[in-house]
């Protein structure tokens, strides 16, 4: 059974963020076989295309209560009022993100997202692959439960993309994607967005955005989105 690293509840969340824990079994288990290499940009025509979300049932299962809560999320959108106190600032992020170009939007989200309080959630979804054999994963949160609450480690991601799909990104220029960081051995969940045709952003937790390339000690493992998941191989730096 997988138990993932903790991430303690008092690290600052640029820290904390980064000690994501093992994601998806099947995915890590060559992390340890390649050397540190030149950076590259994410390309998204990269990777192994796995299946449909549903091939991460913890994936999935978030992106299920994500759309039940919806009205939720608009409802708060569209009126203050509306909104639970500490989801206040969804309504002032949107309303304040809809009329910026597309770089300041990009700035804004991710700034925003990194200053929320890092909370260790120590849920996990347990899954029983073919097989027989049981995992535990990492319990994602929803953007509506991350602004309620806050979260931890992959949660900050997840919330940067469901907030520039709010603001109008399509979902075929974002992915969450996990790397491996060679430098701290650890896990970490950053965000790709397709700027333009030919250059993608990385946003990571201490409000950096690497255009055009990602830190050398950063390796892709996989990606996720509402259309699918993608595996990198070792050849993807």
């Amino acid at each position: 059974m997988l138990n993932p690293p903790s991430c303690p509840d008092n690290e600052p969340p640029a820290r904390a963020v980064r000690r994501a824990g093992p994601w998806m079994p099947a995915l890590t288990l060559w992390l340890a076989c390649a050397a540190p290499h030149a950076s590259a940009a994410y390309a998204f025509d990269s990777g192994e295309l796995l299946g449909t979300p549903s091939a991460l049932p913890a994936w999935s299962e978030m992106l299920e209560r994500h759309a039940t809560q919806t009205a939720s999320v608009e409802a708060c959108i569209d009126d203050r009022d509306a909104c639970p106190r500490r989801a206040r600032a969804l309504h002032v992020i949107v309303e304040k993100g809809a009329g910026l170009p597309r770089d300041k939007q990009i700035q804004l989200v991710n700034r925003y997202v990194n200053r929320k309080t890092h909370r260790y959630d120590r849920r996990r979804t347990t899954h029983t692959e073919e097989g027989g054999k049981v995992v535990r994963i990492s319990h994602w949160k929803t953007l509506w439960e991350f602004m309620e609450r806050g979260g931890d480690c992959e949660d900050y991601a997840t919330t940067k993309y469901f907030l520039l799909r709010r603001l109008g990104f399509a979902p075929e220029d974002l992915r969450v994607v996990v790397v491996y960081d060679r430098r701290y051995r650890e896990h970490h969940g950053v965000v790709a967005v397709r700027y333009d045709a030919d250059n993608t952003w990385l946003l990571d937790t201490d409000n950096h955005i690497y255009r055009r390339n990602k830190p050398v000690e950063y390796r892709y493992v996989y990606a996720v989105n509402e259309l699918g998941i993608w595996d990198h191989d070792v050849r993807v730096r």
